[in-house]
């Protein structure tokens, strides 16, 4: 017969991933904070998804595809930023 007490009980097992989930949001949400991205039409969800991050709430799935979307989008425009500010200029007369 096996007993309880040996195994960790699903309440900790949660709260571990819970925790580690919220630093890993809270690492994201900084990317795509320290991009200064226009969103448009996420920066709604974004607001929402912050204030979800702010409060210790753990995200939806959902919530979190959404997060990684924004932050591939805040990477795609740092380094279209990165790659216009490198580029030589085109418009220099000869």
């Amino acid at each position: 017969m096996e007993r309880k007490g040996n195994k960790p009980g699903p309440s900790q097992a949660s709260s571990k991933s819970t925790s580690s989930g919220l630093a890993e949001a809270r690492r994201l949400l900084a990317i795509v904070e320290k991009s200064q991205v226009p969103f448009g039409e996420s920066a709604p969800i974004f607001a929402r998804i912050k204030a979800q991050i702010d409060s210790g709430k753990s995200l939806s799935v959902e919530d979190h595809e959404h997060l990684l979307r924004l932050v591939k989008i805040a990477k795609d425009w740092n380094k279209a930023e990165e790659s216009s500010l490198t580029e030589p200029d085109e418009t220099l007369s000869g």
